[in-house]
């Protein structure tokens, strides 16, 4: 019960940061059921260890920050205090501008895992590649 009232206190905390950086709305360039799909594709990459697919789904500035080796070691540590996958408990999309004012359209996966919860947030550019991966 614990558990739940505080992954629903970080997912909601995690949305008002989100429009606190700009309109949630998501702009005309993008779909809400594809980035919700592409976002649980790359989480789906993420969770299955397969490093070299996600890493194909990003901007080339994301490829230049992050290597699949980079990656795997980090997601290792994840898997250690999460446990094996469950299910997908919630999913929102919404959209933000870059500092630039581009658009990008980000979606927030909460995923259940044996041992807790997992937030991914992905944020897509307009060409649907991935420019920014957190987990948390």
């Amino acid at each position: 019960m614990k558990r739940n009232f505080f992954t629903a206190i970080l997912f909601t905390v995690t949305l008002l940061f989100l429009t606190g950086c700009s309109s949630t709305k998501l702009a005309d360039a993008f779909d809400a059921e594809t980035v919700e799909t592409m976002a649980r594709e790359a989480a789906d990459h993420l969770i299955a260890g397969e490093y070299d697919e996600n890493i194909a789904m990003m901007s080339d500035v994301m490829k230049n920050a992050l290597s699949a080796e980079i990656l795997a070691e980090n997601m290792d540590t994840m898997n250690e205090q999460t446990g094996s996958f469950v299910e997908y408990k919630s999913t929102a999309v919404v959209g933000q501008k870059d500092k630039d004012g581009r658009d990008l359209a980000t979606a927030v996966i909460v995923a259940a895992f044996e041992k807790r919860n997992v937030t991914y947030t992905i944020t897509f550019n307009t060409d649907m590649e991935v420019d920014g991966l957190f987990m948390k």
